[in-house]
């Protein structure tokens, strides 16, 4: 069953964004990452971007994610 993914925060860079991906796998939390703008281009170039990166988890991990996130002081 496919599962349905849902945006659980917008990253300022790419930094963040792998940081958060990676605390999430930690905890058993599969997540994706989408390039905002240039962010493709500028992370390939200079090794980080700061247009941003969407973050999803599937939504039967949304709500674990949200309390990492808030544990990480995210949100």
């Amino acid at each position: 069953m496919e599962q349905k993914l849902i945006k659980l925060f917008t990253a300022n860079d790419n930094l963040q964004a792998e940081m958060i991906i990676s605390t999430l796998k930690d905890n058993d939390i599969p997540a994706l990452k989408e390039d905002l703008g240039n962010a493709g281009l500028m992370n390939l170039y200079g090794g980080n971007s700061k247009y941003g990166e969407n973050i999803y988890v599937a939504e039967n991990n949304y709500a674990k994610a949200k309390d990492i996130l808030s544990n990480m002081g995210l949100i």
